[in-house]
């Protein structure tokens, strides 16, 4: 590598380095957000039975801020796994990251709106449009880094399960299956429906995973990394 190949390749890494810096601020904000939406009642007269039932009243509040936190540290994650294979940017790659981010800055909003009201139809299609974005824009990610005509990733890791779009898939399909099933069942048994599809489609992408990371490292002789 001569000096000016090492002057691009350091400049590279530094932009890729600002695009990953900002982007865990983001996902930092947005965890953070999700829990200040959880605000701690004033009761003029504190009583047990007083307390108990205004602890009763956040338990929709817990549970959308507990399902919303393990979304995003999902996709924190699928970012990382993603980002790490990044030797340079371009201009379309930092646009779709940032509406990426636009999805991801949103989820405390929908996350209070469809916990305030969880018993109403209309939050919950809110939010569950807001997680298919998010899992759409991971999609779109993906695929734009996996197109070796981009040249964003090195050979042969553009190839790499980890960009393979079928674990980023399950979140639209789940969500927006919950959209349709909105009409038909009551919003209580909404909120349950990710924690039946997840661990289901989780095993099943799990399988799917093994299966690429063997016929990668046949033919490339590289361990994919999961």
């Amino acid at each position: 590598m001569d000096g000016n190949e090492k002057a691009q390749h350091n400049r590279d890494a530094f932009q890729i380095e600002r695009v990953i810096l900002f982007t865990d601020a983001v996902f930092a904000i947005a965890i953070t957000l999700l829990v200040i939406e959880i605000k701690v009642p004033e009761l003029e007269h504190p009583t047990e039975q007083g307390v108990q039932s205004i602890l009763a009243h956040l338990i929709p509040k817990f549970v959308g801020f507990f399902l919303s936190f393990f979304i995003i540290a999902i996709y924190w994650t699928a970012h990382h796994r993603i980002f790490r294979f990044v030797r340079r940017l371009d201009n379309r790659l930092l646009w779709l990251n940032l509406l990426f981010l636009l999805s991801i800055i949103l989820m405390p909003f929908t996350t209070a709106y469809q916990s305030e009201y969880s018993l109403l139809r209309t939050p919950w299609i809110l939010y569950s449009i807001n997680i298919a974005f998010t899992g759409i824009m991971q999609i779109v990610l993906q695929r734009h880094l996996s197109n070796a005509r981009h040249e964003l990733v090195a050979a042969p890791e553009h190839e790499h399960p980890d960009l393979d779009i079928a674990r980023p898939l399950m979140s639209p399909v789940v969500f927006i299956s919950s959209i349709a099933l909105a009409f038909v069942l009551p919003p209580i048994a909404l909120r349950m429906i990710p924690a039946v599809a997840f661990p289901l489609l989780a095993f099943l992408n799990r399988r799917r995973y093994r299966r690429l990371e063997a016929t990668y490292r046949q033919k490339h002789g590289t361990r994919a990394l999961a």
